[in-house]
């Protein structure tokens, strides 16, 4: 079966984007990440990712990236999707890390391009990928995130969904009217629109074509996720938008009056997933901010029980 087919049936149900954690120093802690990411494995879940925003790309060097995908593939081994990312790179240096990718056992990247001046220029996007598409033949997705300075048109989206080498794109931009003219626009492709990010967007979405989203609880409760996934395949929406109502609404509504990333990273440490020094380099440590989680996840989840 075609590569870019195998990635496309895989990718389905919640995404974890893998947050990382970091030595006191700032360095990345490698086997934190790795144990991390063997639990998510053993919890079931489907998909990992790593990518801008929870992932903390902003923080490390593209030394870490090359390593980090290495490792990563390494520990998941096909016990779920992987997908790494690439920086915010010239085509040359894309090339190059595509090829890693391929090489370490990764099974599809992520091609995050500078979306300032670029994402919205059809000609330049479209260049991008016309200047790596070579480099090796390892599933691609698209990133859609503008920034503010407009969106992928939706026919170029349509165009390169056309190519079997890219598969899928995970929107970052408006999560109803550009989510919902993706996925029609790519209707009969193989081609995966994912949700940035919430189960609300995801169950709309669900039922228009998309097969996957970054879920804002996996992280820390796969559980929960994959509950709220068996849910909308069994056509029990109502019962899913409960969920929606119970876990996403009470834990988001805190959690970004808090920091979102700060918020998330707390709940990993919170739950044993990472240990103590697990905020961002540069990011001091606010133990009040942290009870203030753990009584939004308690009240919201029920007791804390430590997994690692």
């Amino acid at each position: 079966m075609d590569r870019g087919i195998q990635v496309v049936n895989r990718l389905k149900g919640p995404v974890v984007p893998i947050n990382l954690c970091f030595t006191p120093d700032g360095e990345v802690d490698y086997g934190a990440v790795r144990r991390y990411a063997a639990w998510l494995c053993e919890q079931g879940v489907p998909v990992l990712l790593l990518t801008y925003g929870s992932s903390e790309y902003a923080w490390i060097s593209d030394e870490d990236i090359y390593r980090l995908t290495a490792e990563l593939a390494e520990e998941i081994d096909g016990r779920a999707l992987f997908i790494t990312a690439t920086g915010l790179w010239p085509p040359k240096t894309c090339q190059n890390f595509l090829a890693h990718a391929d090489r370490v056992g990764a099974d599809a990247v992520k091609v995050q391009i500078n979306p300032w001046g670029v994402q919205s220029d059809p000609v330049r996007f479209v260049g991008y990928f016309d200047a790596i598409e070579d480099a090796s033949s390892i599933p691609l997705l698209l990133w859609c995130n503008s920034g503010g300075g407009g969106a992928v048109p939706v026919d170029v989206v349509a165009a390169l969904a056309k190519r079997p080498h890219i598969v899928g794109m995970k929107n970052d931009e408006d999560q109803f009217y550009y989510y919902y003219d993706c996925i029609r626009a790519t209707t009969g492709c193989d081609f995966a629109v994912i949700s940035g990010g919430q189960m609300r967007n995801f169950a709309f979405g669900y039922q228009i074509g998309s097969p996957a989203y970054l879920c804002p609880i996996a992280p820390f409760r796969p559980d929960i996720a994959l509950t709220f996934y068996r849910l909308l395949v069994e056509r029990r929406y109502d019962d899913a938008w409960q969920m929606v109502f119970r876990y996403e609404d009470p834990w988001l509504g805190k959690a970004v009056e808090l920091g979102w990333l700060f918020s998330v990273k707390a709940a990993l440490y919170l739950y044993g997933l990472y240990p103590d020094a697990f905020t961002s380099p540069f990011q001091p440590r606010d133990m009040d901010g942290v009870e203030r989680v753990r009584q939004c996840l308690e009240n919201t989840f029920g007791k804390i029980e430590h997994n690692i």
